[in-house]
């Protein structure tokens, strides 16, 4: 089955972490969107592609995972709640018991802790004891995947590399400190080193002026949330406490710190700005006692270097969906944390979940195949198979198409089937017995299934077999020329496209053949996406071969052909589209849509008539 992900940030440091987790998830062919609920990762992530834009859409959008890369995030949001992390615990305060720092606070949102390693799954293990209604799976931390799979870092040649990555807390802050500013333009300016600075995105803008001012052939300032690359291209670290210490110690590099609140014997700490050179020659050394000490802290911290962390979150978040989560206790109710998040969203609702979701087995859902019927539509073939490529089996049905359809839906179909084209309802009927699947959803090429629909498809898989439904009626948003149709007779259109397929077959007439089922027909409240409208001359090319095949229909109901068949009907057909169904309201298009009704059904009767007469 295809797993909806939803990726959920505050700033634009969360990026770096959820970029991994979102190609591993696209990897696996699962849909993945973004979502941020703060100013500044909204701008990070607002050229992706698949990023939610609001509220509504994140409440539509119906995840069945919510990866959390930040502390908070919304209860009445469907799917398991998972935090994932936006940084290493980095010990800021030692007055503070370790329990009480940032990164081990159960805010009472999740329902799943992907912990980076021993010295954070200890911890929430022991927290798991006292509050039994979360589970804590050690998988590693995604942000750090591509410094183990784009692993380079071989002695660089030339000048040193030294980055500098200060926090923005202004007690904590080496960037803060005149002194040490001055001492390292000191520095930058004996040529002995290439300096590459980063800074916390939260740091005070004058103080980010200040240091971009040592800009020069030796000294550069990088203004990235993806540190990554710069980690592997720097020799040494210079910071305080920054959490970024610890992915670049992953590294097995040297960090020189300076005035770091507690000792440790995995980084050189200064406490005077006299100390910074010295310091640096001696971590460039790499010593060996030091290195030793680096991988002891490395192996607590975080063990994994196969660069495959994405991979195990992803995988411990589908077990957990499945799983049966009876043992867990409900969510605390925190309600002024609940408040908080509604007023940061504006969105104001009692909805919670206040126990984890889950969902059933995959083995338990009905698979689905996908046909669609196709007869030279190189322009549509490639949008409307991958619209369906949730289906477990994709299956096109070709008309012996000339123009290259065929030989691309062997690259992209799971199967091809092709037979000369009598009409739609017949080659349909011969097609759907074909089906390796039970349940059918049938698209023609000009067809489309929305995300919303594909999701409500999903949500209602388990519950398929259970039901009395064979088939399921769906509405149609159509467009032509571009446009959304509201109007003209198209606003109550809707087709039967899931279906059983031992239970359903189309009638048979040569066009508009609907389908007869033998038990209830449902209805889904999502539309398919409908456009059939590619060039005009297609358009009218396709009417007039609609018109041929309808004249077969209509020669069995209709007797001699007269002026009110050629005259009063087709005046009749523009009249109903354009007055009475309200055609006027689509404006230029809705007068076309209902010139072209009028004329199809005119050339309905010219080619009854040709047929009768034997003309062409």
């Amino acid at each position: 089955m295809t797993y909806r992900f939803l990726i959920y940030i505050s700033y634009s440091y969360g990026v770096p972490t959820g970029k991994p987790l979102a190609q591993e998830i696209k990897a696996r062919g699962y849909e993945v969107k973004w979502f941020s609920d703060e100013e500044n990762g909204v701008a990070a992530i607002q050229h992706f592609k698949d990023k939610l834009q609001g509220v509504d859409d994140l409440i539509s959008y119906k995840p069945h995972v919510v990866l959390s890369v930040t502390d908070s995030i919304p209860d009445f949001i469907t799917g398991i709640k998972v935090q994932v992390f936006h940084g290493f615990f980095a010990r800021k305060r030692p007055k503070l018991d370790v329990i009480t720092e940032s990164h081990f606070r159960l805010r009472g949102f999740y329902d799943l802790y992907c912990t980076q390693g021993p010295s954070t799954t200890k911890v929430f293990k022991r927290l798991q004891k006292a509050h039994p209604y979360f589970e804590v799976v050690e998988t590693g931390w995604s942000k750090v995947d591509p410094l183990f799979y784009n692993q380079k870092h071989m002695k660089n040649t030339g000048k040193n590399k030294i980055l500098i990555s200060s926090t923005f807390t202004t007690r904590l802050s080496l960037a803060n400190d005149p002194k040490v500013f001055e001492e390292v333009k000191r520095i930058s300016k004996l040529g002995f080193f290439e300096f590459h600075l980063i800074l916390h995105p939260k740091m005070n803008p004058e103080i980010v002026e200040k240091w971009k001012t040592l800009q020069s052939t030796f000294f550069f300032y990088h203004d990235v949330v993806d540190l990554n690359p710069l980690f592997l291209k720097c020799d040494i670290m210079f910071a305080d406490t920054t959490s970024a210490i610890q992915e670049f110690l992953l590294l097995e590099k040297p960090v020189v710190t300076y005035k770091h609140t507690l000792p440790h014997n995995y980084i050189i700490d200064i406490d005077r700005p006299d100390q910074i050179l010295p310091a640096f020659k001696s971590a460039l050394q790499y010593p060996e006692e030091l290195l030793k000490n680096i991988r002891a802290f490395n192996r607590e911290l975080h063990p994994y270097n196969d660069g495959r962390s994405s991979k195990r979150i992803i995988d411990a978040c589908i077990n957990f969906l499945h799983k049966n989560k009876e043992h867990l206790a409900k969510k605390p109710v925190n309600l002024v944390r609940k408040l908080k998040v509604r007023q940061k969203l504006n969105h104001f609702t009692p909805k919670s979940y206040p126990r984890a979701f889950k969902l059933p087995s995959p083995e338990l859902y009905p698979k689905i195949t996908a046909i669609i019927p196709v007869g030279n539509e190189k322009y549509n073939i490639e949008a409307v198979v991958e619209s369906v490529s949730f289906a477990d089996e994709v299956l096109v049905v070709d008309s012996m198409s000339t123009d290259g359809t065929y030989e691309k839906a062997l690259q992209i179909a799971d199967r091809v089937i092709r037979r000369e084209y009598i009409h739609s309802a017949s080659q349909k009927n011969w097609a759907i017995p074909q089906a390796n699947h039970e349940w059918i959803l049938l698209l023609d090429a000009d067809e489309r299934v929305s995300d919303a629909l594909r999701n409500e498809i999903f949500d209602i898989l388990p519950k398929l077999n259970n039901k009395e439904e064979v088939a399921y009626w769906i509405n149609r948003e159509n467009f032509f020329m571009n446009k959304r149709i509201h109007y003209s007779g198209w606003q109550s259109d809707k087709v039967i496209r899931l279906f059983k397929r031992d239970y359903c077959r189309y009638e048979d007439k040569y066009v508009h053949s609907e389908i007869q089922a033998s038990g209830r027909v449902g209805k889904l409240q999502n539309a398919l996406i409908h456009n059939q409208y590619t060039t005009m001359d297609r358009h009218i090319e396709k009417l007039l071969k609609y018109a041929e095949l309808q004249a077969y229909d209509y020669d069995k109901r209709t007797s001699r052909i007269t002026v009110f068949h050629v005259v009063i009907k087709p005046l009749y057909g523009f009249v109903r589209h354009y007055f009475l169904q309200r055609g006027y309201k689509d404006g230029f298009v809705g007068f076309t849509i209902a010139y072209l009704r009028s004329f199809s059904i005119f050339m309905r009767y010219v080619k009854l008539y040709l047929k009768r007469k034997k003309l062409k």
